[in-house]
């Protein structure tokens, strides 16, 4: 019955709800955009979300389309089988145990299902990007935290109290760096986008004095590139930390596939380069034998491929 279906798939980012309808083999029949306003509420956020969902549906409905289904991927943790937003508030006020999906499901008479972000890129680039084919899959978003998504024998993932995969918080360092989640030594801390405008601004000297200028990530990559020393040094020092945490993937899990996702995997090749030295000259032979590492391929759109086809996977009694 799916053949031809089409589900909605919406984000949750911190600036921006996307949302799309996407048909069962990945085709993405229509997708826009919704600025939020800085200072977010419970209330505002469903808010917006409901107007997105009108207005998807009402584009999609002149060339004769009826999403049966929607998908909603969002940050923290979340109880999948209850479709319920447990924390932590993100920023947002009230954001703590939300049933997210029955509020959704009143409103607009579609079955709803809501999952965490990470895994539902995950899920997307198993189904339609870089992991296709495999079974044991690991994603990474590097971004300004980071992220992960495990896949074992085609399924994901979840742990106990739906509460696994956060590959962040692995520990890599246990003498110092705490963490704003209070964690000494966190993968994060040490790897992340924010912990390469950290280092950078360290090794410059911009974090002090009236001429302090804001720098991103990009920005320090773009300067690596014309080999400014600091930012060399910088994104070397990274690409190590990172590939150390892959190394402990590696040889926990031994996947068939690592999938470097969020704006860092951007970067140019030699970046990506040298985490796959850091990540085998860190782990077991035996385990990284038969492993790929690869850039995810879906981008932006991977969280809403990723939720509308977990949403009609799941209205179909399929578990993922």
């Amino acid at each position: 019955m799916f053949n031809h279906a089409a589900a909605i798939g919406a984000d949750l980012g911190r600036n921006l709800i996307k949302i799309a309808v996407v048909k069962i083999d990945g085709e993405i029949i229509a997708v826009k955009s919704y600025p939020l306003v800085q200072i977010q509420t419970r209330d505002s956020l469903i808010e917006k979300l409901l107007e997105a969902i009108r207005d998807i549906r009402l584009v999609v409905a002149a060339d004769g389309i009826n999403p049966i289904c929607t998908g909603i991927s969002a940050k923290g943790f979340i109880d999948h089988k209850g479709g319920v937003i447990l924390g932590p508030d993100q920023g947002i006020r009230d954001w703590i145990n939300v049933p997210l999906a029955r509020i959704i499901k009143q409103e607009t008479g579609l079955p709803v299902y809501v999952d965490n972000d990470a895994n539902m890129m995950t899920l997307a680039e198993h189904r339609f990007g870089a992991a296709r084919g495999y079974k044991n899959v690991i994603f990474v978003a590097l971004r300004t935290g980071i992220g992960g998504g495990i896949m074992i024998n085609g399924k994901l993932y979840r742990g106990a109290n739906n509460a696994g995969g956060e590959i962040g918080q692995m520990i890599i360092n246990c003498d110092n760096g705490t963490s704003d989640k209070g964690i000494t030594g966190s993968y994060e801390h040490f790897a992340s986008a924010a912990s390469i405008v950290r280092r950078y601004n360290e090794e410059s000297g911009s974090e002090t004095g009236k001429d302090k200028k804001s720098v991103s990530c990009k920005d320090i990559f773009e300067l690596s590139y014309i080999d400014n020393p600091e930012a060399v040094k910088v994104v070397k020092e990274n690409s190590e930390m990172v590939g150390i945490g892959l190394a402990n993937l590696i040889t926990i899990f031994a996947p068939e596939i690592i999938v470097l996702g969020g704006g860092m995997s951007e970067a140019h090749d030699s970046y990506i380069s040298m985490i796959k030295n850091s990540a085998f000259a860190n782990s077991l032979e035996n385990c990284r034998s038969e492993l790929r590492i690869e850039r995810a391929q879906l981008g932006a759109v991977g969280s809403l491929l990723g939720s509308a086809y977990w949403s009609m996977t799941s209205l179909a009694g399929q578990s993922i």
